[in-house]
């Protein structure tokens, strides 16, 4: 399965935007700063939902205010993260598939997002109290965003 996105690999590693970033010696550093930045910016919020979601702090505030209020800034971390991200792969792309560390950290991105945007989103909506359940998700989704950060610092 690997091998037949070598291809895909190789284009984007050719491309000229690949190009330019690797000729230039400040551009990966500056995008690699809007990177760290959105996921800042993404775990901050997740781990402010997911303590709520938890029952620890905010406690005068309902879960699905929090959840709310926080979204906005997860979402423009996430295409900050992503949007960058993409740059980053496409830049040193032949770096990334001879990494394992990069197939895991987008194993736990489609796996984080998932469950960002179905399950976990569902429990904030319906303002659940906090309960197994709930403690479980948000264990799992922290696990999931932590996990993509981590296999990308590994990569």
């Amino acid at each position: 399965m690997i091998h037949a996105l070598l291809p895909i690999f190789r284009w984007a590693d050719q491309s000229w935007v690949a190009v330019v970033i690797r000729d230039s010696t400040w551009a990966f550093a500056l995008i690699e700063v809007f990177h760290l930045f959105g996921l800042t910016l993404l775990l901050g919020t997740t781990v402010v939902v997911n303590l709520r979601l938890f029952g620890f702090g905010l406690g005068n505030h309902s879960l699905r205010v929090v959840a709310e209020e926080a979204f906005p800034f997860t979402l423009w971390g996430m295409l900050l993260t992503i949007g960058s991200g993409i740059l980053l792969f496409v830049s040193e792309a032949m770096k990334c598939y001879a990494s394992p560390p990069f197939f895991v950290k987008m194993g736990f991105l489609v796996c984080a997002l998932m469950f960002t945007f179905t399950f976990h989103r569902h429990l904030t909506e319906v303002n659940v109290q906090p309960s197994p359940l709930s403690k479980f998700a948000a264990s799992l989704s922290v696990a999931l965003w932590f996990g993509v950060a981590l296999a990308g610092r590994a990569i």
